[in-house]
């Protein structure tokens, strides 16, 4: 079992799996990706270069070629008229004969405060599963503002985010 951490820049961070602080949400969605140990392997190696998030439409500005403990990362997010930057720093890796899972801590600037993690996991009946976990409220003025942009934002973002690995995955079926 290999697991690193490091305590995120957020005073309202209370733990990857505590509960919410006040004020903010938790949303959390899985999906089954495959089955297998290969396809665990290559969503694995999928997962720690970051590709869920370029698999989501994220556009890469600063980005280190894997995901580790300390990393900073900037990506633009292409939703509509705008191009918000995210800038995140992970804080927590676990890779696991079984599981494999990072989290980072939305830096300043990032439109939404919070956290999330990203997991993959190889459940006991063989099925791969990729889940997002986010803890999160708005940063800046457009995802306050009223209206269904904030919740449609995110919802956007999360369905991606579970489509991700799809090309990936596929691509390494067929060689």
């Amino acid at each position: 079992m290999h697991a690193e951490s490091l305590e995120p820049n957020s005073k309202e961070f209370r733990g990857v799996s505590a509960d919410a602080p006040p004020g903010f949400t938790v949303t959390v969605r899985s999906r089954g990706i495959g089955e297998g140990e290969e396809c665990f392997r290559v969503a694995r190696r999928l997962l720690f270069s970051w590709q869920v998030q370029l698999g989501s439409g994220f556009r890469p500005i600063e980005v280190p070629p894997e995901v580790r403990v300390g990393a900073s990362s900037v990506f633009t997010i292409p939703f509509g008229p705008l191009a918000p930057q995210v800038a995140c720093r992970v804080f927590e890796v676990i890779d696991e004969p079984r599981r494999a899972e990072f989290s980072h801590v939305a830096l300043e600037g990032h439109p939404q405060a919070g956290w999330e993690s990203f997991g993959v996991m190889h459940e006991p009946d063989g099925r791969v599963r990729l889940t997002v976990r986010v803890v999160w409220r708005p940063a800046v003025w457009w995802m306050k503002a009223p209206g269904p942009l904030t919740g449609e934002a995110l919802a956007l973002v999360l369905r991606r985010n579970l489509r991700s690995l799809d090309v990936g995955l596929r691509a390494a079926r067929s060689s």
